[in-house]
């Protein structure tokens, strides 16, 4: 059995409620662009909304964090859920800009919430040994969720009309929100341990004790933030909010395949539901081979590469064949590194800390998911979208150079501390030894 029972505990309503909720979000990637007279916005104002709610969340995660770390994780998840599906319905009844604009930050504080707690809850029950399985896992629900959401959102947009759509969409959010409630365990941040040195709160020192704070962060997190940004800019936003405006160029509203023709928000909607899938293989194959490895990063840098070789793919495409090809490449990358970057940051973080660390690297994801769409549709008018996706395999080939230096952080980070005495505790965590990511072999 790859998941024990108790790792089922967790993953089963976690997953499930996760899932479900991004089916209104996920509608809008789909259809926006070519529902602009519905609800009653430009084409120039679709990147905004597609990354507005991803603004909020950059200051929105972190508060996120610390309150999961302070109030618990369960009460928090049920009100993130309740938060979307409010959102989600509010889609069907807004029409112009500042509306449709509330209606999208009030999404963003809602997945502040399900995504920071829900990541928190993996970490804390789960250990060095299967951290890398169960972050893996966890993001299998989420591509679940991405995959089922544009199919559904986009053929119930063609066929009933957008606003009946997302009605349908809150809906089923709902059932997630009733799973939640009912079988979702109440999982709490382990108690802190007393601190080793007290500083008196003095507001004139706080430059002071935010540098020291900033040098006690293992670097190894830093980089692993740069990367979790950089494949959220490519990926959830400039890849996602772009697809169906790039079938509309190349190949107008409608495609033909064979006898088959296909509207572009269906396509559309197919084509973000394969990234999905292939998110749902790359998650748990790279969370379970560098679980095996014992080491996270080479697995991190083949995910790069292939992510390189998809962005690639889709800018020299010459024909439909080759935009689910490259849209499929991208996938794989991005769900392998988020489970294993997740795991990093678990190996890497103390257990009474995992909410504010995770917020902090949702805070990274959501900067780069959020600048994205801006970035693209501020290009689109001026370039052909294929050099912004030629754009997108040089950025994150950039991660790959920056990972050959994972170890040597890891051995600087070692010697700046002396052996006892001052140590952040965030820093090794137990059962690894300082200066890697490799587990210490049983009975060492």
């Amino acid at each position: 059995m790859i998941l024990s029972r108790q790792e089922l505990r967790l993953l089963l309503p976690l997953g499930t409620a996760l899932a479900l909720s991004l089916t209104g979000d996920s509608t809008l990637y789909a259809v926006l662009p070519n529902q602009l007279a519905v609800v009653g916005i430009s084409l120039g104002a679709v990147g905004v909304m597609l990354g507005a709610n991803r603004i909020i969340r950059i200051p929105g995660n972190l508060i996120a964090g610390a309150l999961n770390d302070r109030l618990g994780r369960k009460r928090l998840y049920l009100v993130g859920l309740s938060l979307g599906i409010l959102s989600t319905v509010s889609y069907s009844f807004v029409h112009g800009f500042w509306l449709l604009l509330a209606a999208r930050l009030l999404w963003g504080i809602a997945w502040a919430l399900i995504n920071v707690g829900g990541y928190a809850m993996v970490l804390d029950w789960s250990t060095s040994a299967n951290r890398g399985r169960m972050t893996g896992f966890y993001q299998v629900a989420y591509m679940v969720g991405l995959s089922i959401s544009p199919i559904l959102g986009g053929t119930l947009t063609d066929v009933l009309g957008f606003r009946t759509a997302v009605r349908i969409c809150a809906a089923v959010s709902a059932i997630g929100l009733a799973v939640a409630f009912v079988a979702l365990p109440d999982v709490r941040p382990p108690a802190a341990e007393p601190p080793k040195v007290t500083v008196q709160p003095n507001p004139r020192r706080w430059p002071r004790a935010l540098a020291g704070f900033l040098r006690r962060i293992d670097r190894r997190i830093l980089l692993a933030g740069y990367i979790y940004l950089t494949i959220f800019f490519v990926s959830n936003g400039v890849l996602m909010s772009t697809v169906s405006l790039y079938l509309g160029q190349r190949w107008g509203t409608s495609i033909s395949l064979g006898k088959v023709v296909i509207g572009v928000s269906s396509l559309a909607g197919v084509m973000l539901a394969l990234r999905a899938s292939l998110g749902i293989l790359g998650g748990p194959v790279a969370g379970i081979l560098s679980d095996r490895l014992g080491n996270r990063w080479p697995v991190a840098r083949v995910a790069i590469l292939v992510g390189v070789a998809g962005f690639v793919t889709l800018a020299t495409a010459r024909g439909i064949g080759a935009v689910p090809a490259g849209v499929a490449l991208v996938s794989l990358s991005a769900g392998a590194l988020i489970a294993v970057l997740a795991a990093v940051v678990g190996d890497l973080a103390a257990g009474n800390r995992s909410g504010i660390t995770m917020g902090g690297m949702a805070t990274a994801g959501d900067i780069g998911s959020a600048t994205g769409p801006l970035f693209a549709y501020a290009l689109a008018s001026a370039l052909d979208l294929r050099w912004v996706y030629l754009l997108c395999a040089v950025l994150l080939a950039s991660c790959l150079l920056a990972t050959l230096g994972s170890r040597r952080l890891g051995q600087a980070q070692a010697t700046q501390q002396e052996p006892g005495a001052g140590r952040a505790e965030h820093s090794i965590p137990a059962g690894f030894v300082e200066g890697s990511s490799e587990p210490e072999p049983e009975g060492s």
